[in-house]
């Protein structure tokens, strides 16, 4: 003979079986995935997936109109299909070690449906536009639909991340110049002859100087484009010979780029015949 009434649990039970279903669920939401950082439901499959996500194209760029991503998902019907359709959601991660949070884009969270009968269906999403650095990823929702509108199944993936930079410059001093003077003068011209290599451009730096340790006033290029030379003009005390000179270029750290020794040279002053000048670091040019 069996009591009727509710069935009990002591608290503990119910308390590790909610635990234990709320953990479940996390693991299993590639929404949750992406926030903690994780991607669980990325890619193809490796054996004849219904369904794919991938990241057609991401392009990247100086200006933010250069910058974008096209995301492509596939999917293929299954037995009493009669449409299929695909949903994309765009996430975005600003910091490498953060997480990615849902973010609004124009066209995203929108149902494309395929034809109806069709035995494989194919949809894109693009968005341009965007912020950097950065990485985006989508993340995808696939429905199939019978009869009358009955879902027959669904699923959700994780295309792989377009990660969104921003060109940096590289500078480097290529050499440094001066004109010596006659004994009867006090003071010489040095040109500072920067150059840089990098793929971005180089906003406002200072560039030092000094001779024999005295700091001369710095100067200022307010930019300098990829690939591109420009010569920074000191006036100061004459290089007299077995005395150094010392040119850094953005001794305050304005310019985010590449280390890069070449930043800072180190020369030997030359001797009144005009000899070439020693570096004190490896590949250091001479004056002239």
């Amino acid at each position: 003979m069996f009591n009727s009434g509710v069935l009990t649990f002591p608290r503990q039970c119910v308390a590790t079986v909610v635990a234990s279903l709320a953990a479940a669920l996390s693991v299993a939401s590639p929404a949750a995935a992406l926030a903690r950082g994780e991607v669980v439901y990325a890619g193809q499959r490796a054996s004849g997936p219904l369904d794919s996500a991938t990241v057609q194209a991401c392009t990247t760029g100086t200006d933010p109109t250069q910058r974008s991503v096209t995301f492509s998902a596939a999917m293929q019907a299954v037995p009493g299909t009669i449409t299929m359709s695909v949903s994309f959601n765009l996430y975005e991660r600003t910091s490498p070690s953060g997480g990615y949070a849902a973010v609004n884009a124009p066209a995203f969270g929108v149902w494309q449906t395929s034809n109806r009968g069709t035995a494989s269906f194919t949809a894109n999403d693009n968005v341009v536009n965007l912020p950097a650095p950065a990485s985006f990823r989508a993340l995808v929702h696939y429905r199939w639909t019978g009869r009358r509108g009955r879902f027959i199944r669904h699923d959700d993936r994780v295309t792989a991340a377009c990660v969104e930079t921003v060109p940096e410059p590289d500078l480097s001093i290529v050499r440094i110049t001066h004109a010596p003077g006659t004994p009867a003068k006090t003071s010489e011209s040095y040109g500072v002859v920067i150059r840089n290599s990098g793929p971005g451009a180089a906003g406002a730096f200072e560039v030092a100087f000094s001779i024999a340790g005295a700091p001369l006033a710095d100067q200022q290029v307010l930019a300098l484009a990829p690939a591109t030379t420009t010569t920074v003009q000191f006036s100061g005390p004459r290089c007299t010979p077995g005395s150094t000179i010392t040119a850094q270029i953005d001794p305050a750290g304005a310019i985010v780029e590449p280390a890069n020794p070449s930043r800072t040279v180190t020369l030997t002053c030359p001797s009144p015949t005009g000899a070439a000048a020693s570096g004190a670091a490896a590949g250091t040019p001479a004056t002239s």
